[in-house]
């Protein structure tokens, strides 16, 4: 099958569906409005002017560029076109007059774009009114989603390889003493750093027995503002700033905590990524109440869900996981196995390849 994903090239999402598909034998395109490689894929890239963070007006550009991605399309010829994100790159294939495509919704597309104006709400549903199918990672999006379409919505869950995310990553040695906990997320406000810090902080007041330490993975806009977070709260000295880290890092990092903490405050969170991968890992979860993470995890048996996110509640949670050892370790089981039962990558990805058939036979003509 010949794929054509219409998704930005330096996203990780991206590469990862690609390098998944390639590894399938399918042949696969990229048609981009960022430059980037993505393995096993040749990317079409498109340049619009926009910057991924630039404003609205700016990425009004985008849609300028639907004569130019109907062309490349029609060019590559694919069987299945797999259109990322319902505004941005789903508004570009809505007007580019691209047929029998499929739209995956990715999440502050459905929870924030339409919010934003009555005008913005009408671009959402023109959009996803132009899909033939539409795809979510999480049951809890797709709710959302139907707000704007009474369109069938498929639910296909992100999923992470259990044998790259596995307790065997682990290299810290069992009784070194240290409490370490952390996450490895983009440093950005929706996915609530600075509550970790904060519960650290807290911890730390609280149990000055527990020998604390916290690493936080990953690059962002508020990457400075947290470091001096850290230093106005006294725990500038047991934090750990790993910076971008790669997926076979990443194995490793999550392995090697004791309790990992994902407090997103945005609902736009639609689907707990590395809550899974911390799950596959053997590690328990504290997590906020966000519906995409609660899904992401079993709530009571591999997590435990804080009201809001709140740094105290995380805190109190750290402290009792920390104190209740075997609890800690039987919710690293039973996270590792509530991934294994749902969130295995192939599985996932398996149910995505069945819709792409589906699809293409639907649009094979009948002899």
């Amino acid at each position: 099958m010949k794929i054509c994903f219409l998704s930005s090239a330096n996203s990780a999402h991206t590469k990862k569906w690609c390098k998944w598909f390639a590894g399938r034998g399918h042949e696969v395109h990229v048609v981009s409005f960022i430059d980037g490689e993505v393995p096993g894929a040749a990317v079409h890239t498109v340049d619009t002017g926009a910057s991924a963070d630039g404003g609205d007006a700016q990425k009004l550009r985008y849609l300028l560029a639907a004569r130019r991605v109907r062309r490349i399309i029609r060019d590559i010829s694919p069987d299945t076109v797999n259109v990322h994100y319902a505004t941005s790159y789903g508004m570009t294939a809505a007007l580019s007059g691209v047929r029998g495509y499929i739209l995956s919704v990715w999440g502050s597309d459905i929870y924030d774009f339409p919010n934003k104006s009555p005008i913005h709400r009408a671009m959402l549903k023109f959009s996803l009114s132009r899909a033939e199918r539409i795809l979510s990672t999480s049951r809890a999006m797709a709710e959302e989603t139907r707000k704007y379409t009474g369109k069938e919505i498929a639910v296909t869950p992100f999923g992470v390889d259990t044998e790259l995310f596995s307790p065997e990553k682990r290299q810290r040695a069992d009784g070194d003493g240290k409490f370490v906990i952390g996450t490895v997320k983009t440093l950005s406000p929706k996915y609530g750093i600075d509550r970790i810090l904060r519960a650290a902080a807290t911890v730390k007041e609280k149990r000055s027995d527990i020998d604390l330490r916290v690493r936080i993975a990953g690059d962002g806009e508020l990457a400075a503002e947290y470091r001096a977070l850290a230093e106005k709260l006294g725990i500038a000295d047991i934090t750990e700033w790993l910076g971008f880290i790669t997926q076979e890092r990443a194995a490793g990092v999550w392995a090697d905590m004791d309790v990992a903490v994902v407090p997103s405050v945005l609902a736009s969170e639609s689907f707990g990524v590395s809550a899974v991968e911390a799950e596959a890992c053997g590690v328990p979860v504290v997590i906020s109440d966000i519906p995409g993470l609660m899904e992401a995890t079993c709530p009571g048996k591999s997590s435990t869900v804080i009201k809001g996110g709140d740094p105290e509640g995380i805190a109190d949670a750290l402290i009792d996981l920390y104190s209740d050892r075997e609890k800690r370790l039987a919710m690293g089981r039973a996270g590792r196995e509530y991934v294994l039962e749902n969130y295995r990558l192939d599985d996932c990805f398996l149910k995505v390849e069945r819709i792409f058939e589906e699809l293409l036979q639907d649009k094979t003509p009948k002899r």
